[in-house]
């Protein structure tokens, strides 16, 4: 018997997503729970802030030991540390226990992120691996000083 086998009216077809994810099921269940309870905090620490806020932070973690927030740039980490007593009242509200320590992450969202293009090599430097393979017996030091000859510039 698997897990797919649970609900014996529906056998051979498959279950609806909130099946699984509604009454005890485990993972799944487990993790759209815990989801659901970090929102509801979510938006009862949102309370405690200006709206202009809203949607520039999320909440990482939230316990008697840490409270961490992450947001995209330390221009918003600047404001929510202004608000540092409204946000550990708040949770202190929550838990029934005030956290101990209090973070601020940076991590910028994806699409902000720029990726380096390849190093490319000068045409001088190019041709001097080049010469330099020329003067060798085939090998794999040979192949290698070609294929890094080959990124130049040009």
């Amino acid at each position: 018997m698997t897990a797919f086998d649970d609900n014996r009216r529906r056998r051979g077809r498959p279950q609806n997503l909130r099946w699984w994810l509604g009454a005890d099921r485990g993972a799944l269940s487990h993790i759209a729970r815990q989801t659901r309870i970090s929102a509801r905090h979510q938006r009862q620490l949102q309370a405690a802030l200006p709206q202009s806020l809203a949607g520039h932070w999320r909440l990482a973690i939230i316990d008697v030991e840490h409270l961490c927030l992450v947001t995209e740039s330390p221009l918003w980490a600047t404001q929510l540390r202004y608000r540092r007593t409204s946000l550990l009242r708040s949770a202190e509200a929550i838990l029934g226990q005030r956290p101990r320590q209090f973070q601020i992450r940076i991590e910028p969202a994806l699409g902000t992120r720029r990726l380096k293009p390849p190093a490319r090599l000068s045409t001088a430097a190019a041709a001097t691996l080049r010469e330099t393979a020329e003067c060798m017996d085939a090998g794999p030091l040979r192949d290698a000083l070609l294929r890094l000859a080959s990124r130049s510039r040009d």
